[in-house]
């Protein structure tokens, strides 16, 4: 068996050229995702985004500073009589204004809404933190699945190219049998019939093999004919306790968190709701220059220049109620945000727990797999031994042989599914990314 087993990942080693290709480790698959990805991209620039607003100018915390200038020349009929007497008549009054100027205008109060904005701003800064640090959680957890969907199909690559070898052997010894007289015709085409179902089955899993590294080289955001190989294992925690993962739930999970930060945003909405009801006080500066030179006025000249600056206030006093519409609005929303935050809470428990048991339920099927494969390859060897001396039939060794593939299967299944329970659990309990 041993023989075969080594013959089996040699020629699998050939088949898919690993030998000439550079082995991509887990870690570097996550190292290349975290850099490429274009969800992990984008979110990070809305990450940037959000940064970037949080700042005391969006607040309104900043004064705004400006500048005017001006010239306009025009060419009346002008006709101007006054009380005294005194008439103008200018069919081409000729006319020239100049104005120019600087101003400063500052909110100096208005009920602390502008503190309140920025600590909104800041909690908006905050949720998309952790909307692209979940982007890049479940791209991890994605690439780790694809990872290790290649090592699964490699592995199956491997069983069915050890199946052909048997298969060739099993039709060497029919034919010998059959040509020699102990052995009859419809045990050697039956033979030949099942080869060429292996060698088709194995056919089909080199393009199922090919199709999951042309997978996860999307997923990476690099071409998808870059080639390579991985390793040949799929490892999985011992053990993992219960009252950890749910500490880490209540306490990591972003999910949660973003919903707790949306709670706390809809709070300081109700704050800046409540402080729109205050009057604003502002202040304004500024220096004007202002020149008039025109023919069509008996004052043909004015020109004057100077500082200006005050105060204003304001203050609603009848509004339709719209401001205490909105305050009340806000506090329904703030309800809703924190019955969601309680379902979250309860939906993730529930779903830590089912996932938790389904972790345990996958660990004693593995167990249980081991000991499996290790019997069938004990009864593969002894049907093997049995067949060349013929106390065995060809049929039966087909039965066998069978079995043993069924058992790899069984056990490489159930190695993959702990191990992507063991992801969903880690990702879950916010410790995917660290």
């Amino acid at each position: 068996m041993r023989k075969f087993a080594a013959t089996g990942v040699l020629l699998f080693l050939l088949a898919s050229g690993a030998g000439a290709q550079e082995v991509m480790s887990l870690e570097q698959a996550v190292s290349i995702g975290l850099t490429n990805n274009y969800g992990i991209i984008i979110s990070q620039n809305e990450q940037k985004e959000a940064k970037n607003n949080a700042s005391l100018g969006n607040a309104g915390m900043l004064p705004s500073v400006g500048v005017n200038a001006g010239l306009a020349k025009g060419l009346y009929d002008a006709k101007v009589k006054v009380v005294s007497g005194s008439e103008l008549d200018n069919r081409a009054a000729k006319s020239d204004l100049i104005t120019a100027g600087a101003g400063l205008n500052w909110r100096l109060f208005d009920g602390l809404k502008m503190f309140i904005t920025l600590d909104k701003l800041k909690k908006v800064e905050e949720v998309s933190d952790l909307n692209a640090k979940i982007t890049i959680e479940n791209t991890i957890a994605r690439i780790i699945g694809a990872y290790y969907e290649i090592v699964k199909q490699g592995r199956v690559l491997q069983f069915l190219t050890e199946q052909v070898e048997i298969s060739k052997l099993r039709l060497d010894l029919a034919k010998v049998r059959f040509e020699t007289g102990k052995g009859s015709e419809m045990e050697y085409l039956k033979g030949q019939v099942e080869l060429n179902a292996d060698i088709a089955s194995l056919s089909n899993q080199k393009a199922l093999y090919e199709n999951a590294k042309t997978t996860i080289n999307d997923l990476l955001a690099r071409e998808i004919s870059i080639q390579f190989s991985v390793v040949d294992t799929i490892p999985v925690a011992e053990s993992l306790n219960y009252d950890t993962l749910l500490n880490s739930v209540k306490s990591s999970n972003k999910n949660l968190l973003m919903s707790i930060r949306t709670r706390e945003v809809g709070e300081l909405e109700v704050k800046s709701a409540r402080a729109s009801q205050w009057p604003t006080l502002d202040y304004f500066a500024g220096y004007n220059y202002y020149h008039s030179n025109t023919e069509a006025n008996f004052i043909q000249l004015n020109r004057n220049f100077g500082p200006s600056y005050g105060l204003t206030f304001n203050m609603k006093l009848f509004d339709g109620l719209n401001l205490k519409r909105q305050y009340n609005n806000a506090l329904l929303t703030v309800q809703s945000y924190d019955l969601g935050v309680r379902q979250m809470e309860s939906r993730l428990e529930s779903t830590l727990a089912k996932m938790y048991n389904e972790f345990h339920n996958q660990q004693e099927l593995v167990d249980f797999e081991k000991q499996n494969l290790l019997l069938a390859v004990r009864n593969m060897d002894l049907a093997m031994a049995s067949y060349k001396v013929g106390s065995v039939s060809s049929f039966q060794l087909r039965e066998v042989q069978d079995d043993l593939l069924k058992a790899r299967n069984r056990m490489l299944t159930s190695q993959f599914r702990l191990k992507l329970t063991e992801t969903d659990l880690l990702l879950l309990s916010g410790q995917l990314l660290h």
